[in-house]
């Protein structure tokens, strides 16, 4: 179970998927792979937007991002067509390149004309594990195989805290990491996958309460990245306003703050997609209407949110002094239920 249910903390209204994940949203799935050196602890993370035993699917997608968002590729498909039919990495700052030239070979070995329903372009999110990390030691210690291993172990088990690329990430003066989270909202869900890497010490809110998390890991970047999936059928401009909404989720914890460097928000939707190469024309997709759309961004705001806090949870070691993050979540959300 995770900690942040054993703790009962309950975050927002609604309520969560089975999973409590971005895997809630069918055919979605997480994998992680680890590359541990003697003074390095490297991970990387790709989010599938749909099951690798399908050859060719296009899914809406859209995207937010504070001050360019920081590292990705991809943009300008997702952009200009609204698409995406890619794996989602996400990788250390000083691999960028070298992930996205194995999502090129994985693509390749799906189709040789690498279309924009087969894996083109390579979508990659470039996150600064610098906290802890040295570059040129991540740069000498990352390959190929390690992308191929990370989807190799993609499932609808995600795992959170320090997997993947959570592995050496800081955040709130504490250990940083990732974390999932899903609504459900008129029979439709909401999914979040997210890496947290930034929020100030004394920041991180719980329940609507500050809580005191002066660490004492080093000084590291303000920034975050995320995924959004659905199974509502949105359109891309509709996709880029969820993602947008979800960001709002990271800032009811704190993660985004004045200081926030760069973040990104990257939307899909999962209701176009088809089990055969011969799939439906994605102009014909019905798409939702805005009374229904609004109840979708509350369940972003709310996944994130929980995502973010998720994250922390399940990050190892999470202490602040002698006493540990769960403990300081519980005391939160104690004031919390006092406060009402």
């Amino acid at each position: 179970m995770k900690k942040i249910h054993q703790l009962g903390l309950r975050i927002g209204q609604l309520p969560a998927g089975s999973r409590d994940s971005i895997a809630d949203v069918e055919g979605v799935e997480v994998g992680h792979t680890t590359v541990q050196t003697e003074r390095t602890s490297i991970g990387l993370s790709v989010v599938m937007p749909y099951p690798r035993s399908v050859g060719e699917r296009a899914l809406f997608a859209g995207r937010w991002s504070l001050d360019g968002g920081g590292a990705a590729s991809g943009l300008g498909v997702v952009e200009d067509f609204g698409t995406l039919s890619s794996p989602i990495a996400f990788a250390p700052a000083p691999v960028f390149g070298r992930v996205y030239e194995a999502l090129i070979h994985q693509g390749i070995s799906r189709d040789s004309g690498l279309s924009t329903d087969a894996g083109w372009p390579p979508i990659v999110i470039g996150v600064d594990d610098g906290a802890w990390n040295d570059a040129r030691r991540v740069y000498q210690s990352v390959q190929e195989r390690d992308v191929d291993r990370a989807i190799d172990d993609a499932s609808e088990h995600v795992a959170e805290g320090n997997a993947g690329i959570g592995q050496a990430l800081r955040a709130f003066g504490l250990r940083g990491g990732v974390g999932t989270a899903s609504r459900l909202v008129d029979g439709q869900c909401v999914g979040v996958f997210v890496a947290v890497n930034g929020g100030l010490p004394d920041d991180l809110r719980i329940g609507g309460r500050t809580v005191s998390t002066a660490g004492t890991v080093p000084d590291g970047p303000q920034e975050f990245a995320a995924v959004v999936a659905t199974d509502a059928a949105l359109l891309p401009f509709q996709l880029g306003a969820l993602a947008q909404r979800a960001a709002l989720g990271a800032g009811r914890c704190g993660l985004w703050n004045a200081v926030t460097r760069e973040a990104q928000v990257w939307a899909f939707s999962t209701a176009a997609a088809q089990d055969d190469a011969q799939h439906a024309a994605l102009a014909q997709v019905a798409t939702t209407s805005d009374n229904v759309l609004y109840g979708l961004f509350a369940a972003a705001v709310e996944a994130m949110e929980a995502a973010v806090l998720s994250a922390l949870l399940e990050a190892e070691p999470l202490t602040t002094g002698k006493q540990p993050l769960q403990a300081l979540a519980a005391a939160a959300l104690q004031q919390a239920g006092e406060g009402r």
